[in-house]
């Protein structure tokens, strides 16, 4: 005999709010991804400068920057999102914020490194230009 309760009940349940301490773990998936897209960028841009001629002093800012203001915020926005996931139920504002704040990990872990390469690179060139 046929079960009542079969796969067309599974097949026909809605999406639910996924539960909050997914969040958590999902949140360090990303830091940690954002994190190493970050360094790569990083290391990328700043090997292109000093083979453009930018000084190998450069290098050192870069590692300094890394270790500065990448590790501390993506730390900060996991275990922020770790602790939020632990207190919290799921809703849906709740992932709202989630996506919000993965917009603004990935945001700053791809833009920050052309910022301030690109900053790096125009203040050299003006100490070059001020001393010549």
């Amino acid at each position: 005999m046929a079960s009542t309760f079969g796969p067309r009940l599974w097949r026909r349940s809605t999406a639910s709010v996924p539960a909050a301490r997914s969040l958590g773990r999902r949140m360090t998936w990303h830091a940690a991804a954002a994190l190493l897209a970050f360094a790569v960028l990083q290391v990328w841009l700043v090997t292109s400068a000093v083979a453009a001629g930018a000084p190998s002093a450069l290098i050192v800012v870069a590692l300094v920057m890394l270790l500065a203001l990448g590790l501390p915020a993506a730390r900060m926005t996991e275990r922020r999102w770790y602790h939020l996931s632990r207190q919290a139920l799921a809703s849906r504002g709740l992932h709202a914020r989630f996506r919000r704040d993965l917009r603004r990990l990935w945001v700053a872990a791809l833009t920050l490194p052309f910022l301030w390469v690109s900053g790096a690179m125009a203040a050299t060139d003006a100490i070059a230009a001020i001393a010549n």
